[in-house]
């Protein structure tokens, strides 16, 4: 065989080999996931312009969350292979990577088998659930189910608002309940809280960057969820039939602009404590405007490198009776194996109760 004839084979190979996968990206992009994703995309693009001037006037993230907001650039042009290991690419907010979870790793397996049998000692409430396999799911595979640090995160939480008499009331409710999370991140809280509390409304105020993450990832869990982004109706109507929507995503800069007529809980997890002092009390002072009953915070009183905040803690007092719910000697972060927090450091679980408006605030 001449080259010229090699060459004219290996470039028809590559064509067709082309074609081929072409066609292939072409059937992924009618996943429903991905479907979902560029609905959101849409959405986020928009918001981000309609944000833009909000950013300018008073609205801006903070140090930290600026250079953080630059590494999700790329997600605005993802395509369906991203989007099937979307829970791979959400490292850019947890830290967590899928390695960290292979099987050959015993010595932390089974660290963090002893961990979820310390805190299923505390759960008498039955409220585990873990990863999901969905788009990605990683973890250690302990008795056929994922888990990694981000799942017993979440059962803490669950079992802390358990404790707190929180929980409860939400799982058992008759009539809709309205739960707004703070800082969403990639969505695995509320898809763990929607899943045990089916008859919620959540609502997801964060960086319109983020819902890339978080409202992808939940409208490829809940598909036959009624889902509403600000924006889609207008501003006054966002609510308006709040008891009808399973997801609402608000963006941070326009948190202030819509009002629900009911809040029943307030979260926040590991996001206050990247904010500036001036953005909590915001959100704090919101909660108690909205008669909002509880509000729960698992946040460090301050990030060490964050020097725009004074303490967590100490601003939810100002509106909400804070009360801490202790469950193991080490955060979330930690093993069992490793030396207990202490008394000012590490992650807090706190569950406000709202105060009687004109209550003398926490020092």
């Amino acid at each position: 065989m001449s080259d010229v004839s090699a060459t004219d084979e290996m470039m028809a190979a590559a064509r067709t080999a082309a074609d081929e996968w072409d066609a292939q990206l072409a059937v992924r992009r009618e996943a429903f996931a991905y479907k979902a994703y560029e609905r959101v995309r849409r959405q986020v693009l928009g918001l981000m312009a309609l944000g833009r001037n909000r950013r300018l006037t008073g609205h801006a993230p903070s140090d930290y969350w600026s250079g953080e907001l630059a590494k999700f650039e790329y997600m605005l042009d993802a395509s369906p292979l991203i989007i099937e290991k979307l829970r791979h690419h959400t490292h850019n907010l947890t830290g967590l990577h899928a390695n960290h979870y292979r099987q050959s790793l015993d010595k932390q397996r089974r660290r963090f088998t002893e961990k979820l049998a310390a805190l299923r000692a505390l759960d008498d409430a039955d409220v585990w659930i873990p990863e999901s396999r969905l788009l990605g799911g990683f973890g250690f595979d302990i008795e056929g189910e994922l888990v990694n640090i981000d799942t017993l995160k979440f059962y803490e939480v669950l079992i802390a608002l358990h404790a707190g008499a929180v929980l409860g009331e939400m799982r058992q409710a008759t009539e809709r309940k309205l739960v707004w999370e703070i800082g969403a991140g990639w969505g695995g809280f509320a898809y763990q809280f929607k899943t045990l509390c089916p008859n919620v409304t959540y609502v997801i105020t964060d960086f319109p960057e983020l819902f890339l993450f978080s409202a992808t990832y939940l409208m490829a869990a809940f598909p036959d969820a009624k889902v509403r982004f600000y924006g889609e109706v207008p501003p006054q109507e966002t609510f308006a039939d709040w008891q009808e929507v399973d997801f609402v995503f608000l963006p941070d800069t326009f948190h202030g602009t819509a009002r629900p007529d009911q809040v029943d809980l307030t979260i926040n997890m590991v996001s206050f404590q990247e904010m500036t002092t001036q953005q909590v009390e915001g959100y704090v002072r919101r909660a108690f405007e909205f008669e909002c009953r509880y509000l729960y915070s698992l946040n460090r009183d301050r990030s060490h490198h964050n020097h725009e905040l004074s303490n967590v803690r100490s601003i939810i007092g100002q509106h909400y009776w804070p009360h801490q719910i202790d469950l193991l000697p080490v955060s979330y972060t930690k093993m069992l194996h490793e030396d207990p927090d202490g008394e000012d450091g590490g992650y807090k679980h706190v569950v406000g109760w709202r105060r009687v408006s004109g209550a003398e605030p926490a020092q």
